[in-house]
């Protein structure tokens, strides 16, 4: 019987795993005179309003100073993003997590000089 249960479970779990995936990878920069971070978050998908990046956590010095909440992906290419963070100086060290609204998330970390 749990041999039946299992079976069953991952019949219908499987295509969600074959649909669902954390994004690929997070670009980051920073410009000092605008004090703007630049996110680029690679996540392709077929529909950017199902399947997105719905949440980014940005920290600094490992301190979190942002969370911003899309509820969709700007396009089914990427996420891309640009946001005020006067918290950072020189040396400051910077780490955004994107997580997929399905499943999975990637971690990016920049040192700014």
């Amino acid at each position: 019987m749990k041999t039946k249960a299992g079976l069953l479970v991952m019949l219908f779990l499987f295509p969600v795993f074959l649909l669902a995936h954390a994004p690929k990878k997070v670009v980051l920069s920073y410009n000092k005179d605008s004090k703007k971070l630049s996110m680029v978050i690679n996540h392709p998908v077929a529909n950017a309003n199902n399947h997105y990046i719905n949440e980014i956590i940005i920290s600094v010095d490992g301190k979190e100073v942002k969370t911003i909440k899309p509820v969709s992906q700007s396009s089914t290419k990427d996420e891309t993003m640009e946001v005020a963070i006067p918290e950072i100086k020189s040396g400051s060290k910077v780490a955004v997590k994107a997580i997929c609204n399905k499943m999975g998330s990637k971690t990016a970390k920049l040192t700014v000089k």
